[in-house]
């Protein structure tokens, strides 16, 4: 990268050079074409990305897990569309975590699901719409994840968000609840 920045600087500097120095301009503007080319072969892979953003998060940089996860977002991996989408919504962007958790839920992804699910349910951001938020839980259940199972369970149990209350049903979903926490 540093030799990248001085071949930079002497791309900027050549355009007026002696004519000694005017043989070697198109050799740095070439030399730094292939920079450049290999910055962008450098870039990490979106499974990478997200590795690194999620391991950043977990330690609290949340600067360089946002620096990470970005491309991999934007080259659509799911996880990190959905971890971006977290990190932008706590930090008040509603409008690009809601991109960012449709964009996740369209391709499966559960947390993608779950953070719709959430937004939708008090309308942050969106309009509310409690129906649509049952489906994105339902689905997130659906997919084993274990606070929507639990959400489930008690939606059933009391008969909120559109569902009638049911004892069987809501029992059913307890105990997948249950299942789960038994597994490592």
């Amino acid at each position: 990268m540093i030799t990248c920045a001085l071949l930079l600087a002497l791309a900027v500097w050549l355009p007026r050079p002696g004519a000694a120095l005017a043989a070697a301009r198109p050799v740095v503007r070439t030399a730094l074409a292939l920079c450049i080319a290999c910055s962008a072969a450098a870039q990490l892979d979106p499974a990478e990305g997200h590795r690194q953003g999620l391991a950043a998060y977990q330690r609290g940089d949340v600067v360089a897990a946002m620096r990470a996860l970005r491309p991999a977002a934007e080259a659509g991996h799911a996880a990190a569309q959905a971890l971006l989408g977290f990190i932008v919504e706590k930090s008040g962007e509603l409008d690009e975590a809601l991109k960012l958790y449709t964009r996740a839920a369209a391709q499966g992804e559960v947390e993608g699901h779950v953070g719709l699910a959430q937004m939708l349910l008090v309308g942050a951001g969106v309009a509310k719409d409690e129906k649509c938020a049952l489906q994105h839980f339902s689905k997130a259940a659906e997919l084993g994840h274990a606070g929507s199972i639990v959400w489930l369970a008690e939606a059933y149990r009391k008969g909120r968000y559109g569902l009638a209350a049911s004892a069987p049903e809501a029992a059913l979903w307890q105990q997948r609840a249950a299942a789960l926490k038994g597994r490592p």
